[in-house]
C-alpha cells in the first residue's frame, strides 16, 4: 500500500494559503537546513529527531555545505539542497543562507534558532491536507484553477538517526547524529489546478518519499503525504 495523497477542492481556492480552512489529521511538514561543520547543528539535529518522533510530523534534514570551507566537506550536502534553502531565503525575511534554519509548512520566515521558539512553531502549525490510503503509486490532485502555479515536490530521505565523527572544522572530534537526512529532492513539475496524477516510483532500499505540494518558490506548503511500501 502507498498513501495516496488527495487534495479536496475547497483547499484550493484562490485564497491565500494561511486562509485556506484547516483540516485535522493531516501531517506538519518539518525541514532543517543543516551542516556537519556548524557548531549549532548537532543541537538542531536532535531537536528533530525529537519532533519528528511526532507521527503527525514529516521530518526532513537537508544536508548543505556552507560551512565546507572551514575544513571538513559535509557527506550529505547537495546542490539542490542549498538551491531549495535560498529560494526560502528570497521569499523571505532573511538576508542570507545560515544554518541551522528550520522551515515549518514552507514557511520563509525566519526563525533565529532556539529549541523553545522551534517548538512553539510546530506546536503552532496548521495541520496539511489529509491524506487517504491506496494501491499504487499515484499521487492524485484536485482542485479550482491557479493564478499561479503551485510546485510538486519530490524529497528522498532515509529514515531515522546515523551517527557521524565529525573530524575536522568546528565540531572536530565530535559524535555527531544525523535524522532524516535527505539523499534528493526532485521537482515533479508544476500544477495550475483542475486534475492530475502522477504516479511516482516507489521509494529505494531502506528510503522513504514525502510529496510536497508548495505554493511557489520559497512559498507555503499547502499539502504533503509520505509514500511508504
Amino acid at each position: 500500500m502507498i498513501k495516496l495523497l488527495t487534495l479536496l477542492a475547497a483547499l484550493f481556492a484562490q485564497a491565500q494559503p494561511d486562509t485556506a480552512p484547516d483540516v485535522g489529521g493531516g501531517p506538519v511538514v518539518v525541514e532543517l537546513f543543516t551542516s556537519q561543520g556548524c557548531p549549532m547543528c548537532p543541537e538542531a539535529n536532535a531537536l528533530l529527531e525529537e519532533i519528528g518522533s511526532d507521527q503527525a510530523v514529516i521530518a526532513i534534514a537537508y544536508g548543505v555545505g556552507w560551512w565546507d570551507i572551514y575544513g571538513w566537506t559535509d557527506e550529505f550536502a547537495r546542490p539542490e539542497f542549498a538551491e531549495r534553502q535560498q529560494a526560502y531565503v528570497d521569499a523571505g525575511e532573511a538576508m542570507r543562507v545560515y544554518t541551522p534554519h528550520y522551515v515549518v509548512n514552507g514557511s520563509p520566515e525566519k526563525m533565529r534558532f532556539s529549541a523553545d521558539t522551534v517548538r512553539e512553531a510546530v506546536a503552532g502549525a496548521r495541520a496539511l491536507p489529509a491524506l487517504v490510503t491506496a494501491p499504487g503509486g499515484a499521487v492524485t490532485l484536485d482542485g479550482p484553477a491557479r493564478a499561479a502555479p503551485a510546485q510538486i515536490w519530490r524529497a528522498d530521505y532515509r529514515p531515522g538517526s546515523v551517527t557521524r565523527r565529525i573530524e575536522a572544522g568546528a565540531n572536530a572530534g565530535r559524535a555527531m547524529a544525523h535524522f532524516n537526512m535527505a539523499t534528493a529532492i526532485t521537482a515533479l513539475g508544476d500544477w495550475t489546478g483542475g486534475p492530475l496524477t502522477l504516479t511516482l516510483d516507489p521509494p529505494g532500499d531502506g528510503l522513504e518519499t514525502a510529496v510536497m505540494v508548495q505554493d511557489g518558490p520559497g512559498g507555503r506548503i499547502i499539502a504533503a503525504g509520505v509514500l511508504t511500501p
